[in-house]
């Protein structure tokens, strides 16, 4: 099963957050949204031990705001 339900012309693609079920555009590229976010290595490595794919900004603003914060993701 892909989290990928439409693939446009470019590298954008609409995708299905693992986490939150929401769906969202994914720029595959330094131009992406996520581009811009600090991410901290243990939200780097939680998520790269569970997911295939991208999340979205709110499920990984989330993480991000619990990893500064000591909470467990």
């Amino acid at each position: 099963m892909t989290n990928f339900i439409e693939h446009k012309g470019g590298a954008e693609r609409t995708v299905i957050c693992p986490i939150c079920k929401e769906s969202f555009i994914c720029g595959l590229s330094s131009t992406c949204w996520c581009a811009t976010k600090t991410i901290p290595s243990e939200v780097r490595d939680y998520l790269a031990e569970r997911y295939e794919t991208c999340i979205c900004s709110t499920c990984l603003d989330r993480l991000i705001e619990q990893a500064g914060s000591g909470e467990s993701a």
